[in-house]
């Protein structure tokens, strides 16, 4: 017995587990979704391998996977990994977040100094025979080639914190670094983009400056600036870089003056804050001390609406800062950027993934995301026909992409399509019930039809979901607006205007708010802001007209109307199609405008082709009849009048302008004498008709006629009596 178990442990001696099998086994099992196998066999292989680095971060990647979040994070925290292994700290991160632990995220970030972890990466030796660094804690398995998208990954998920946080200055920062570290971290792009966290400049000055000679070679930078500038904002014209030969058509130079002139205002009124004394002439007199009061702070005295303006004024974020400090971190890992592009292009590349740039730029076209920024671009441009075309194509092959199911519910509200909106709204809270984008369409259904309690609820629903999500805010903000609640309206705006910096959209409804409640000064502030974000969209420059309108500024005013309708006139003779009958109402202004400059034929043209967009408009006829009663003519003028007043009867300015207009026409003496030899005519006419048909009748009726009366002596008396008898009866009754 003795040697029987001897020999036992003898051969136990011998067999040996191999980990690697395991280790191999358990990536296996992450890549066919086997989740809880995978970590069945990760825990096992953390205790034979004596808890290593990478045996702790497949385990705590396999509780991440099956979204137990605060497993993850407890188990990396509790073998002390966060400080010396960067895919572990990542991980970390990664759980903290999506477990909405912001806070201990936001420690965390603040205690573990990732720059000291990457200097220590980089001083790593590398073997010789693969290429590749060495195994340690901090970087193992596969992650060692991939270190400068773990970095980038690291940053992003930094930004993501602070974001979370409302520290949208960090997050910018972050996502600006993230990118730099790897310029193919596309999601730390979407998150500036999409987010619309940074202006139009500043986007165009981040891709100048993006690495990409240094982490890509030159064919690649190509198709990545091809692929990111996509991305980028649709509705912008950089108006201060353009040459006078560059111009488009649709802008003639008055306008691009007018422009240009807008802008520096905005300039002049960000240097002017200091309040100017009212009567600077009498010196200041000592006050008491018994009445002298604290002075108030700005927070104290501003309005919401001052107040969002000067923070404009004072950005939080500035790209020049951050894009200094991404290249001294790039300069620091240069070696690292430096071989890992020789890994990309000194790799095993068959001839099979070789393809032609040009061939590929060609093929890209196809691609769901750029078909869903062509469509963007369409949307911008007002082209809601195209944009609807490119989406059914775009649904076809993917009939969930975010992007553009967001520009498809926008484009079925502009076209008021509410049959369609009800469809994809249903099939988004059936499919997303958990998504912010499937309750945000809800919300636009309901806001369309007219029912704004259930789309504020709605709206409410998507916000709580997804309180980032810029467009519901829009959206909540037009339930309020289409009610006359001007502050709630505002409020809304407020919050999207801090969601979406680089987007004009919100201070556009906040300037058409402080407009409809006679703000003006406020108002221009906002449209000028927002013109310098996109200084060529019609809608801002159509609000601007009316508050040049309302300032009575005619000239400037109608030249604003004018610049608007020419683009508008381009886009649509581009677009081949009829102007939309949505810009009625610009037609009318710019008619307004026009006959307060006494241009009364011009007024009168801009009236008939509104007229034309939108018939049947008791209003319209009004403003026809008025020009037509300033030109003279009050005959065309009554008629339009009447016109008018069959359409709605109630109009008063309709009504006095027409009892002014009858009044001018009856003092006038030729109108008398010809109303009064008009009528002569008529009755002598008359006269001479009656007569002769008389004659007539008397030759060709003479018989009956006489067998009548005849008939009428007979039967007199009897007729008498009988109205007698009626009216004894009567009174006896």
């Amino acid at each position: 017995m003795a040697n029987d178990s001897a020999s036992n442990a003898a051969e136990t001696t011998k067999e040996q587990i191999d980990l690697g099998v395991y280790r191999k086994l358990v990536k296996q099992f992450v890549d066919m979704r086997r989740y809880t196998t995978a970590l069945f066999w990760a825990e096992k292989v953390a205790v034979l391998g004596g808890y290593e680095a990478r045996d702790i971060y497949y385990l705590a990647q396999c509780m991440f996977l099956l979204g137990e979040f605060h497993r993850a994070a407890h188990t990396i925290q509790h073998y002390k990994l966060a400080k010396t292994s960067l895919p572990c700290f990542n991980l970390l991160l990664e759980s903290l977040y999506a477990a909405k632990e912001y806070n201990e995220a936001a420690s965390i970030i603040q205690a573990v100094d990732v720059e000291t972890m990457t200097t220590s990466l980089i001083n790593q030796p590398v073997d010789a025979a693969s290429g590749c660094f060495q195994e340690t804690n901090s970087c193992f398995g596969g992650e060692e080639n991939n270190r400068n998208e773990l970095l980038a990954s690291i940053y992003l998920i930094k930004g993501k914190v602070f974001e979370a946080l409302d520290n949208r200055g960090m997050a910018m920062d972050l996502y600006v670094q993230a990118l730099h570290k790897s310029v193919y971290c596309f999601e730390a792009l979407e998150a500036l983009v999409q987010h619309e966290m940074l202006m139009a400049w500043e986007e165009f000055e981040l891709m100048h400056h993006l690495p990409l000679a240094a982490q890509s070679s030159e064919t690649d930078a190509k198709f990545i600036l091809k692929l990111y500038e996509s991305r980028l904002k649709k509705y912008y014209e950089l108006i201060s870089a353009r040459d006078t030969e560059e111009i488009s058509p649709i802008v003639n130079p008055d306008v691009l003056k007018c422009i240009k002139e807008f802008t520096s205002r905005v300039q002049q009124t960000t240097c002017s804050t200091e309040p100017k004394p009212d009567k600077p002439d009498k010196p200041d007199k000592p006050e008491k001390p018994s009445s002298a009061k604290k002075p108030l702070t700005p927070s104290q005295y501003m309005s919401p609406a001052q107040k969002v303006l000067e923070d404009l004024k004072a950005p939080t974020f500035s790209l020049q800062t951050s894009l200094s400090r991404a290249s001294s971190m790039v300069d620091s890992t240069q070696r690292s950027l430096c071989e890992a592009s020789q890994r990309r292009s000194s790799g095993d590349n068959e001839v099979d993934t070789l393809i032609p740039l040009s061939e590929c730029l060609m093929r890209v076209q196809r691609s769901t995301d750029l078909m869903a920024s062509e469509a963007e671009k369409c949307f911008y441009d007002c082209d809601y026909k195209q944009c609807l075309k490119i989406l059914n194509e775009l649904l076809k092959v993917d009939p969930f992409h975010n992007s553009a199911l967001t520009i498809q519910i926008s484009c079925l509200v502009e076209n008021g399509d509410f049959n369609r909106l009800f469809y994809v709204a249903h099939k988004l809270v059936d499919r997303y019930p958990d998504k912010a984008i499937s309750w945000y369409a809800v919300g636009c259904y309901y806001d369309m039809i007219g029912k704004s309690d259930p789309a504020r609820r709605y709206l409410s629903k998507a916000i709580s979901l997804d309180r980032l999500y810029g467009p519901a805010w829009l959206a909540y903000g037009h339930s309020f607006a289409n009610e006359n609640e001007h502050e709630q309206a505002m409020a809304a705006y407020f919050k999207a205007t801090q969601l979406m910096r680089g987007c004009h959209l919100p201070l556009l409804y906040i300037g058409v708010e402080c407009g409809l409640t006679k703000n003006l000064e406020l108002a221009e502030k906002f449209f000028l802001q927002a013109m310098t974000i996109a200084p060529m969209d019609v809608y801002v420059l159509h609000e601007l007209g009316v508050i040049k309108y309302e300032y009575e500024y005619y000239d400037g005013a109608a030249t604003i109307f004018q610049c608007t309708v020419d683009i508008i006139r381009q886009r649509a003779k581009a677009n081949n199609e009829e102007i939309s009958a949505r810009w009625e109402p610009l037609f009318i202004n710019l008619g307004h405008a026009c006959r307060k400059i006494q241009k009364y034929e011009d007024a009168l043209y801009n009236f008939q082709y509104a007229l034309l967009l939108k018939p049947q408009t008791a209003t319209t006829y009004t403003s026809i009849g008025f020009i037509r009663a300033l030109l003279g003519d009050l005959d065309q003028a009554i008629e339009y009048f009447h016109k008018s007043l069959a359409l709605n009867r109630d109009c008063i300015v309709t009504s006095t302008i027409l009892k002014n207009c009858i009044e001018d026409l009856m003092d006038d003496s030729s109108t008398i004498d010809e109303i009064c030899s008009k009528a002569m005519r008529d009755v002598t006419e008359s006269i001479s008709a009656t007569s002769q048909r008389v004659l007539n009748a008397d030759k060709l009726n003479g018989i009956k006629m006489n067998l009548k009366f005849e008939e009428e002596e007979e039967f007199g008396s009897n007729s008498n009596s009988d109205s007698n008898m009626v009216v004894e009866m009567s009174f006896d009754t």
